[in-house]
């Protein structure tokens, strides 16, 4: 079995993989990444898994992640909450001489207050853990990486500052993600169920398809709209919904769903 991540090796992909490892199934696997996203998603077949960000608790859900679902048949088996630590590393000994911050977008977004504050340049890199191994290759003076502490110890550089993200609850949410025939069990399950679907274009739809839950008291962990692939300017909605194997009330709220959504798609029961 392969466990396939999208960025370069010892990103914070890579470390929630190796965690998420143990708890499967299947105890022989390697783990394998992969430059972008439309390539993970094409290698998932038969009992190999891909463990997917699909959501940051600072920057909200990942989109192009999420619009995955509506292009392939796979299912979430899932998912593993990684707090994300970033650090402040470099050649150089002295936090005073930084200047300038290598690192992701998303990273150098979740350190903003940290850097203005330290009147430090965040500049765009492709990684957080390419932007240590960068580092390190090369003499660049009076700059750093934003990275994770493994990163940043695996290429060598010196740790100026530890959890520098303008929240302390920094928190990625990890899907697990497999072909929807796949054996695989996860051992740590979440008790929920994620849906998609695009309201119908009816009064109050909206406010009807959110009442079949609430008239079953299933309760809502997220719900959130984004653009539909259908057509301009109509909405999908993705929400996921606290869920008991036992309990008939959640097929029959999914199944009232249909009087006034349209395009329902379970991506599972996890």
């Amino acid at each position: 079995m392969n466990i396939y991540y999208q960025w370069n090796p010892w990103s914070y992909m890579h470390w929630a993989s190796e965690a998420i490892a143990p708890y499967l199934s299947n105890q022989s696997w390697d783990i394998i990444w992969k430059p972008d996203f439309s390539e993970v998603w094409e290698s998932i077949w038969e009992e190999h898994i891909w463990v997917l960000a699909i959501e940051n608790s600072y920057m909200g859900s990942i989109h192009p992640n999420i619009y995955g679902f509506l292009k392939y048949d796979y299912k979430i088996i899932g998912e593993y909450y990684w707090p994300i630590e970033h650090c402040l590393c470099s050649k150089e000994t002295d936090i005073s001489q930084i200047t300038q911050a290598y690192s992701q977008i998303p990273a150098l977004e979740q350190c903003h207050k940290y850097l203005q504050g330290k009147n430090i340049e965040p500049i765009v890199f492709s990684d957080t853990a390419l932007s240590a191994k960068y580092l390190s290759e090369n003499d660049i003076p009076w700059t750093a990486a934003i990275c994770s502490v493994q990163a940043a110890k695996l290429y060598g550089l010196n740790i100026l500052d530890t959890n520098i993200a303008d929240q302390n609850w920094n928190t990625t949410r990890f899907a697990l993600i497999t072909w929807q025939e796949n054996k695989i069990v996860y051992g740590k399950k979440s008790n929920k169920m994620s849906l998609i679907f695009t309201a119908k274009n009816i009064p109050s739809s909206l406010h009807k398809c959110l009442w079949v839950f609430a008239q079953k008291e299933i309760n809502l962990t997220k719900i959130e709209s984004l653009p539909s692939y259908g057509n301009a300017f109509e909405y999908m909605f993705w929400i996921d919904i606290e869920w008991n194997s036992q309990e008939s009330n959640i097929s029959e709220a999914v199944k009232s769903l249909e009087d006034f959504a349209k395009n329902i798609k379970i991506i599972w029961e996890y």
